[in-house]
């Protein structure tokens, strides 16, 4: 059976104690703290992740995408489903007023979540149940939950070597996944993401002047590219913008998922 919700060990080797420390006082690891157990005998943390992976064998027809995120945030995987706090949970609205995607059957409100949403919708995303030409998967690059990306690493500066290990297994593991399943599309919603995978800077980008100026010219390719694995990888927005609309009501999260599953079709 396939679940969200799985557990992950780290290797900690001599720095187990001051990792352990650091979790268990510092508070921009509380929600780490609850997510996770150690094992002295083993010098390892144990914690809980997510990831959303679909059987690509029950949807051969559907274009696999990839959702890439930089690390879960620990409320997420408390509520056992990205993105399902209070103040990111408008995102799956933003995703199903895409003209691409849609919700079948009436077992779901997004606009008034109950303590079941998470649970049902996790299952519809696992199991591919919705409208699309798409079937997307959903992971993080770093899987360890921390709040902000740069508390993640801040977690390992004692310890640079970890951090280093973190991010060259991460590398490979992303690399297996569009492999395995074949993706040749990932959407990123973090321009520090972006710029980890293809090299490319990106200025602006959190800026709302910046997003409208940007859909206004005629450079929809400007933060788009293929990187070395011949893989499409395209910028989206933050998913803290997924509430910013332009002059018209329309918001500027669902004008770009629209943009880019747009040419992703141009690509078949």
């Amino acid at each position: 059976m396939r679940r969200i919700i799985i557990s992950r060990r780290l290797k900690l080797g001599g720095s187990f104690a001051d990792i352990k420390n650091k979790i268990e006082t510092d508070s921009k690891y509380a929600g780490l703290k609850n997510l996770c157990i150690f094992n002295r005998e083993e010098n390892e943390l144990v914690y809980r992740t997510e990831k959303i992976y679909p059987n690509r064998s029950e949807h051969t027809k559907r274009i696999p995408v990839l959702f890439l995120f930089s690390n879960p945030l620990p409320a997420s995987v408390e509520r056992e489903l990205f993105l399902s706090e209070p103040h990111s949970k408008t995102f799956w609205e933003r995703l199903f007023e895409s003209k691409h995607f849609r919700l079948t059957g009436e077992a779901i409100n997004l606009k008034c979540w109950n303590e079941s949403t998470p649970k049902l919708l996790g299952q519809i995303m696992l199991e591919g149940e919705y409208e699309s030409l798409f079937l997307l998967y959903f992971h993080c690059l770093y899987p360890i939950p921390t709040s902000k990306p740069e508390d993640l690493k801040g977690l390992f500066k004692s310890a640079p070597h970890i951090w280093e290990e973190i991010k060259t297994s991460s590398n490979r593991e992303l690399v297996k996944l569009t492999k395995d399943e074949q993706i040749k599309h990932i959407v990123v919603f973090k321009a520090g993401v972006f710029r980890t995978i293809t090299k490319t800077k990106v200025k602006g980008w959190g800026k709302k002047d910046a997003i409208h100026e940007f859909l206004k010219s005629g450079d929809k390719e400007k933060y788009w590219g293929v990187d070395s694995n011949g893989v499409y990888i395209y910028l989206s927005l933050h998913t803290r913008a997924k509430n910013w609309k332009d002059d018209k009501g329309q918001c500027y999260f669902t004008r770009f998922l629209d943009l880019i599953f747009t040419r992703i079709k141009e690509t078949i």
